[in-house]
């Protein structure tokens, strides 16, 4: 998990996100969720404020919604060698708690959220294309994912950290 008891990102975190960032020469950001479903649309969310933020070139944002898989083409073209996945995910944690799976989890099964299929498909079809990609699985603990419903207050406050501290580590890779 990311906060320690003042709501502030673990160092431990910070630097997974660093070293993540390090060798990014182009940086892919996939939303991915459903807005009318509460808290589902959480990883949208952080992509729309990210998409506000002056972000360098090389890094790209797609607001994929529930089919992450309709942009495989485009992120084949792009040729990002690193991808973030940003997710509501049910870890059975405290709403807003956000957490960073390795793929491995996913692979395995492990529902990060309603959209694994899509997202186990994401990293097989890029691997053999671009064989240095490394994705980035970031989920965020929904309170509710009921149908037309808002974020909760906790989501969009971790959303909003996280946002925050994103673009401060891509700004620091400059």
């Amino acid at each position: 998990m990311t906060h320690n008891e003042d709501n502030q990102f673990t160092e431990e975190f910070i630097q997974t996100i660093d070293n993540f960032l390090a060798d990014a020469n182009k940086l892919a950001i996939l939303g991915v969720g459903n807005k009318d479903n509460g808290d589902d649309g959480v990883g949208l969310y952080i992509t729309e404020i990210l998409q506000e933020a002056n972000l360098p070139e090389w890094v790209t944002i797609f607001y994929c919604e529930r089919v992450p898989e309709h942009f495989l083409g485009k992120i084949a073209n792009l040729a990002p060698n690193r991808i973030i996945v940003l997710d509501a995910a049910d870890m059975k944690e405290i709403p807003g708690a956000i957490a960073i799976f390795p793929k491995e989890m996913i692979a395995q099964g492990f529902h990060l959220s309603t959209h694994t299929l899509s997202l186990t498909m994401l990293e097989e079809f890029l691997k053999p294309i671009i064989p240095e990609i490394i994705i980035f699985y970031v989920g965020i603990q929904p309170k509710q994912t009921k149908f037309m419903t808002d974020l909760s207050d906790e989501c969009v406050n971790a959303a909003e950290e996280f946002a925050e501290l994103l673009i401060e580590r891509i700004e620091k890779q400059i």
